[in-house]
């Protein structure tokens, strides 16, 4: 509860609607926060003085002897590196679905992602699911396409017909959306931004195919007689019943695959790998090779839960995601490469907030024009 709390008051103190006493009580629980629940990220020392001298030059002159005496005990303590990423955590989204939904229509021009898609039928036509009503979109044979109360798109087969004709849907997410499908089979889709998922309107047979591009997290219906595979870029993934994330994107340099129950096997060109939950396979463009490596799966699914995370992520990475959600070009001045970040921060704050946060940092500096983000590091 002490880290929310100081975590909430850290967020009223950067938005500059903090009063006076409650930055007595910012520092007051810094004191007494356990730094072995910190996390901290590889530039907490910058970030640290950054915050502790805005602190220092706003509050009362009569504070100024105790807030001294403070500083040196908290200097003293790896507690008050918890201030680096405390610029980065915030309250995660329960629902990213429901919060999406229901975010406030302040006017700028670059705004959050929202709940949103156009799903593009085997015969051609297309029905925006953002602006559609609920209820029943199209039939495909026996198959019925609903939208749900939740908004989500549901497959039913009405008749239990399974002899008519197959065609081949496609859902796709702008820059700056997300989605999410429940299959024919029963199994459950979320798209993040600017991705793309191609799937019969009924599986049959002794497989259940469906090709990616861009992210998506998949909860798949378990079926021993018929395994669920996905074609990502230059990736196949076979599976029975099992949750993992597929990061694809073609202006990333390698397909990520993270397992988080169950268990998968990939190919990708000549080369052969087998997941285990809290594994991740990164099967890169320009190797024949899949590396595999142990991660915090919280990570790879961060995205779906409303929140970015960069944990020892490059800053070029980063704004890769940020780009996409937030539907902006990023132009890069000077040197990326060895500037990284730490922290999670919410997928439904303002652009602006969300640079000031890395800004404090000091790992880079931000300027926008228009929809186009200019990155500057030293």
């Amino acid at each position: 509860m002490r880290k929310k709390e100081i975590n909430r008051l850290l967020h009223k103190y950067l938005a500059d609607t903090i009063v006076e006493s409650e930055k007595q009580d910012l520092l007051d629980l810094y004191q007494s926060i356990s730094s072995k629940s910190a996390m901290y990220p590889d530039d907490q020392e910058r970030t640290r003085e950054r915050i502790l001298t805005r602190l220092k030059n706003e509050i009362h002159h009569k504070e100024k002897k105790a807030f001294f005496a403070r500083m040196r005990w908290i200097a003293s303590s790896a507690a008050v590196i918890a201030i680096g990423l405390a610029i980065f955590i915030f309250k995660k989204p329960v629902s990213i679905d429901q919060k999406i939904a229901k975010q406030s229509s302040f006017k700028q021009t670059i705004v959050p992602g929202k709940y949103t898609a156009v799903l593009t039928l085997g015969n051609g036509d297309r029905i925006d699911l953002d602006s559609s009503t609920k209820g029943k979109l199209a039939v495909q044979g026996s198959m019925v396409i609903t939208k749900n109360a939740a908004g989500r798109i549901v497959y039913q087969n009405r008749t239990g017909d399974t002899n008519g004709p197959i065609t081949y849907n496609t859902i796709t997410t702008p820059a700056g959306g997300q989605f999410m499908v429940t299959l024919p089979d029963g199994s459950n889709v979320w798209l993040n931004a600017a991705s793309s998922l191609r799937y019969p309107s009924r599986f049959e047979g002794k497989e259940r195919h469906v090709e990616l591009h861009g992210e998506a997290y998949f909860e798949i219906f378990k079926n021993k007689n018929s395994p669920f595979t996905v074609t990502a870029e230059n990736t196949n993934i076979k599976v029975l019943g099992t949750h993992f994330n597929v990061m694809a994107y073609k202006n990333e340099p390698a397909v990520a695959t993270t397992l988080l129950e169950g268990s998968v096997s990939l190919s990708a060109k000549n080369a052969h790998a087998l997941l285990v939950p809290g594994q991740q396979a990164i099967a890169e463009f320009n190797s024949e090779n899949i590396i595999l490596r142990e991660v915090n799966v919280e990570d790879a699914v961060a995205w779906k839960n409303g929140y970015f995370s960069f944990r020892k992520q490059n800053i070029r990475a980063a704004m890769n995601k940020i780009a996409r959600w937030y539907n902006v070009d990023v132009e890069y001045n000077g040197n990326v490469n060895n500037k990284f970040l730490g922290g999670t921060v919410s997928r439904l704050e303002n652009i602006t907030e969300l640079l000031n946060y890395i800004e404090l940092t000091g790992i880079a500096k931000f300027k926008i024009e228009g929809r186009r983000i200019i990155v500057i590091c030293k």
